[in-house]
């Protein structure tokens, strides 16, 4: 397994309130994007970040602990936030995966994003949990004008938005040589998939400081965070 993980502030933002987790030995790797006035946003990504990373149990099955894991982070995220003035109003994204034995485990939530590049094709895995995604699902705008809708900024769920959550679970098989990517917004929302697809292809897994640039220089507006691992 390779592993190539980076997270850039951005040419926008005053301070990074992504956090990521990359654990190679376990096949445990994370991204979150935080939100929340004053320092709000960096509490909550890095809360939800530990408890991943000091939470998770190999011994049980990994939906389970993942599931655990999500309940926890949303539980503690939410409780400080009620709790302390100047954390109020604070969540996180969360997408999480464990790699073991060839099988993907998933446990997402919010508008992070995570892709499965197998046999030179990109995929995404996962499903935005967002008010724009909501209307292109019920029918109402194209998926191409989700993207790029005001909407698309606003989350119908996160950790820590309230006392109990609902995260998607994915499980799924992967191949030698198959690329992992987990990302947060501030990619996503500059680069499109096929230039992600022909970045992997192009530079394999150096390609991580090629998606960052090509953000960069397309305004920067969002932090940046890229974990890409190559099975």
């Amino acid at each position: 397994m390779q592993v190539a993980a980076i997270s850039d502030t951005g040419l926008v933002r005053g301070k990074n309130e992504d956090r990521f987790l990359a654990r190679p030995k376990q096949g445990l790797f994370a991204v979150c994007d935080g939100m929340g006035g004053h320092k709000g946003g960096e509490v909550a990504a890095s809360l939800a970040v530990d408890v991943i990373d000091m939470g998770y149990s190999e011994s049980e099955d990994p939906v389970s602990s993942l599931a655990a894991c999500v309940d926890t982070a949303n539980q503690l995220i939410f409780s400080i936030g009620n709790r302390v003035p100047e954390y109020q109003g604070m969540g996180t994204t969360l997408t999480a995966v464990l790699v073991r034995d060839n099988r993907l485990w998933v446990a997402h939530i919010g508008d992070s994003s995570l892709y499965c590049l197998s046999g030179g094709r990109l995929q995404k895995i996962t499903h935005d949990h967002t008010l724009a995604q909501k209307m292109v699902d019920q029918g109402l705008m194209a998926p191409a004008e989700g993207k790029k809708h005001p909407f698309s900024h606003i989350l119908t769920r996160a950790l820590g938005m309230e006392v109990s959550v609902e995260a998607d679970y994915i499980c799924r098989t992967l191949k030698k040589g198959d690329y992992i990517l987990l990302a947060t917004d501030g990619l996503t929302d500059l680069v499109e998939d096929r230039e992600i697809e022909e970045l992997i292809n192009r530079f394999g897994i150096e390609s991580h400081i090629h998606m960052v640039k090509t953000a960069l220089q397309r305004g920067g507006h969002d932090n940046i965070t890229v974990v890409l691992v190559k099975v």
